[in-house]
């Protein structure tokens, strides 16, 4: 079976790099080093930088003109969200849906969907740290992860298949002989936007429901209780925007919302509760406990091209001479990892024209100080963002030394976050209860049982495959009625780490929240008052089975 070959040979390639892993962070996510390294708030002045959405020290990507990806004709901009002005410090919503991941994408598809059956009219603000897109699939995540792919219905199916069209109609054949399918950001990216900023592509009678507006900024402020329902955004220009709301909806993969709020979590392998309103905090992560506070690797996730008598040199990028400036001696790539990488899964696993995906251990970054600041500092995100483009650029500049034909295609605007903090509902489920027998199901994954990068000992992950299932209330935080999470569900670190941290699975947990949302808005009711058999036949009438 190609999905087994697959596993296998990762074993291989981490069995082969041995002790090198944890060195492997040096083809990934950067270390502030050199900065500020306390642990604890915010500081007085929160500084923003934006990394530029396109990548632009790139050439353009050749497969095709901007204009002839799918979604960007004409029609493609007919209704796209709009933006609140700097002037403006307050503005009433329904709904605030906060990170534009893959699951937040699937929250505002599935709840303009929800709005054909259960007519009303609501505003929905799409907040987000960075400018781009945050979903992995926008960011270079382009070899999907599901065992099974053709058995996937609803909003990542119809991203798939427009992907497919898309390439198809060009005479490519984007699909891995397992069935899975490649594509490249840029693809990605239109089909995605298209699917939820254009309402072209949603039944007429959908059409103009929903007002949406996005926010870029950092999260600053948030309540979560009857009559005191906001969050605070600092947005790039320093200004403050509060945004009144109905409802919320946590789409991160850092839960910065629902731990803004009080909602008790869980974060790595440690089993420690931590609250950020009431206490304790986590702790600082340290080597005598392996670090078990921490979450998984942050990963890189550079698309690559590989081009026969060379790719464009590194040193010719506009932004080569600040990333050179701000190495010294720190980033070096050992010469076993770099005699390698013809040999690695991103060489070896191909994408449209003739495009790869640098992942694994390559993209990996495994300091567990700044993967937990990544998670509890998200005032310092975009200095992160900027210092791993800066070190992934040197790195790989030592890679096209020693292969030419090797060169960047895309630098991701924002890293691979495989998260691993978990919001505590009323009930914390483990891998053998979602693998067994369960009720109120909202979505279904199929992949290895347990896919973890730890900052410690590297990627882990058995030939083991299993089939997973997600029930309703693991999106459901205890004692927020109004909140729901569609990414940092209320499971134990090993169930999160099989499918269900996966894009597809993800996807579809976000359209299952998103229609309760609607079911609620509509109706004037608490979310958790929506009952499982409305919004299972709410998934079916949009074509989501939660089972596969």
């Amino acid at each position: 079976m190609g999905w087994w070959r697959r596993c296998s040979r990762r074993t291989r390639t981490i069995a082969v790099v041995g002790a090198a892993c944890v060195v492997m962070g040096v083809v990934g996510l950067a270390v502030i080093l050199g900065a500020d390294s306390g642990w604890g708030g915010p500081s007085s002045e929160i500084t923003f930088s934006v990394p530029t959405v396109a990548d632009p020290g790139s050439s353009a990507n050749t497969p095709s003109a901007t204009s002839s990806l799918p979604g960007s004709g004409a029609s493609h901009n007919s209704t796209t969200a709009a933006t609140i002005p700097p002037s403006a410090a307050r503005r009433e919503v329904d709904v605030v849906v906060y990170g534009s991941t893959t699951s937040g994408l699937g929250v505002i598809r599935g709840l303009k969907m929800a709005l054909a059956r259960h007519p009303g009219r609501l505003t929905v603000a799409l907040v987000s740290v960075a400018e781009a897109l945050e979903s992995p699939l926008v960011q270079g995540l382009c070899i999907e992860d599901d065992y099974d792919p053709g058995s996937i219905t609803g909003f990542y199916q119809e991203f798939r298949t427009e992907v497919a069209r898309y390439y198809e109609a060009m005479g490519v054949w984007p699909h891995e002989r397992n069935g899975r399918l490649t594509y490249e950001p840029v693809v990605a990216q239109s089909v995605l936007e298209s699917l939820v900023f254009n309402d072209a592509m949603l039944p007429e009678r959908v059409r103009g429901r929903v007002d949406l507006v996005r926010v870029q900024g950092v999260l600053t402020e948030a309540a979560d209780v009857d009559g005191d329902r906001h969050v605070v955004v600092t947005r790039p220009d320093g200004s403050r925007l509060r945004l009144d709301a109905r409802y919320l909806v946590d789409a991160s993969v850092e839960a910065d919302l629902a731990r803004m709020v009080g909602c008790r979590y869980m974060m790595g392998r440690s089993a420690d509760v931590f609250d950020d309103v009431r206490g304790p905090r986590p702790p600082k992560p340290t080597r005598a406990d392996l670090y078990a506070v921490s979450p998984q690797s942050l990963g890189c996730l550079v698309t690559l091209v590989s081009v026969p008598g060379g790719a464009r040199p590194i040193e010719e990028r506009d932004d080569w001479l600040a990333a050179q400036a701000a190495q010294g001696e720190r980033w070096k790539m050992p010469e076993a990892v770099l005699a390698g990488f013809p040999q690695s899964w991103s060489m070896r696993h191909s994408l449209p024209n003739g495009r790869h995906e640098l992942n694994e251990l390559w993209s990996d970054w495994a300091d567990p100080d700044i993967i937990v600041r990544w998670y509890l500092e998200p005032w310092q995100r975009q200095g992160l963002v900027r210092d791993m483009q800066q070190r992934i650029l040197v790195l790989l500049a030592q890679v096209q030394e020693r292969y030419p034909e090797i060169g960047i295609d895309r630098l991701p605007t924002w890293p691979y976050v495989r998260g691993e903090v978990m919001i505590l509902g009323d009930h914390l489920y483990s891998t053998s209860e979602l693998r067994g027998e369960l009720d109120e199901i909202i979505a279904t994954g199929k992949y290895a049982v347990f896919d973890r990068h730890d900052p410690v000992h590297g990627s882990l992950q058995p030939d083991e495959a299993a089939v997973v299932c997600l029930p309703m209330d693991a999106t459901r935080p205890q004692g927020h009625p109004n909140l729901l999470v569609s990414t940092a569900y209320s499971v134990d670190y090993k169930a999160y780490s099989s499918a269900l941290r996966m894009e597809p699975t993800r996807a579809a947990v976000g359209v299952a929240c998103g229609a309760q949302v609607a079911l609620a808005a509509t109706r004037g009711v608490s979310i958790h008052d929506i009952v499982y058999a409305e919004l299972r036949g709410e998934l079916l009438a949009q074509g989501q089975s939660p089972e596969r």
